[in-house]
């Protein structure tokens, strides 16, 4: 069954849906790791250039969010510790305390 360009694209990026505008751009990258970015693209049948989009894509959903004041925090470490007592500190850090008055059993 033949199907058209068209309809091939419309299933790919779903109803109504158009593919983002792409940009054409230059980067450098360490020989070795260019090496390994062509080999992913040719294991998943990939040109180089979607090869990179996914893993800049996939880098970016795992990069973790960090506050943009450091002082933050400090605050939110000052909140959630300062009314535990020193016992209670330790516990958290996983210091097991035991009295030395138990061991006599």
């Amino acid at each position: 069954m033949a199907t058209s360009r068209a309809a091939s694209s419309s299933r790919r990026f779903g109803a109504g849906s158009r593919p983002q505008p792409k940009h054409r751009t230059t980067i450098s990258l360490p020989e070795d790791l260019l090496h390994k970015v062509e080999r992913l693209a040719a294991e998943r049948h990939q040109n180089l250039s979607s090869a990179v989009t996914y893993l800049v894509e996939s880098g970016l959903r795992n990069e973790t969010k960090t506050p943009k004041d450091s002082r933050g925090i400090l605050e939110m470490w000052k909140k959630a510790y300062l009314p535990l007592t020193d016992e209670e500190r330790l516990l958290v850090d996983g210091v097991i305390v035991a009295s030395t008055d138990d061991e006599s059993a």
